[in-house]
């Protein structure tokens, strides 16, 4: 077990269940928010290894909540990721364009395979 901690936001309990699955699977402790609010918040509080970070949801979505992590000098250090569902090639381009833009570590398509998944995880935290 290597122990280190991923706060997973997503707004979809069904992302927040599987994914959490995933990654408990690989030996990492989870700890999941609803949307980016409840983020920063638990961030704060828990100071995570990775933040996996959807960028559409309600109260404030993954960009806002990314920019706030960033200005924040106990989490502007903290590795972010972010998750996105858009199946819109346009859509897409102009968020891994904001991500890449805001500094974020990388971007991940959600329907990637869940070992691609957890590959991809098990990478950042190397």
């Amino acid at each position: 077990m290597n122990n280190k901690l991923i706060l997973l936001v997503d707004d979809e309990e069904e992302i927040l269940t599987i994914y959490g699955s995933v990654l408990k699977n690989a030996g990492f402790e989870v700890i999941t928010a609803p949307d980016g609010l409840k983020a920063i918040e638990i961030a704060k509080e828990k100071n995570p290894d990775l933040i996996l970070l959807d960028l559409k949801m309600p109260a404030m979505n993954g960009a806002e909540a990314f920019l706030e992590m960033k200005d924040d000098p106990q989490l502007k250090n903290t590795k972010i990721v972010f998750l996105t569902a858009f199946s819109d090639p346009e859509k897409v381009e102009i968020d891994e364009k904001f991500a890449k833009e805001a500094g974020a570590f990388d971007f991940i398509k959600k329907g990637i395979s869940l070992e691609e998944f957890a590959e991809k995880v098990k990478g950042y935290l190397k």
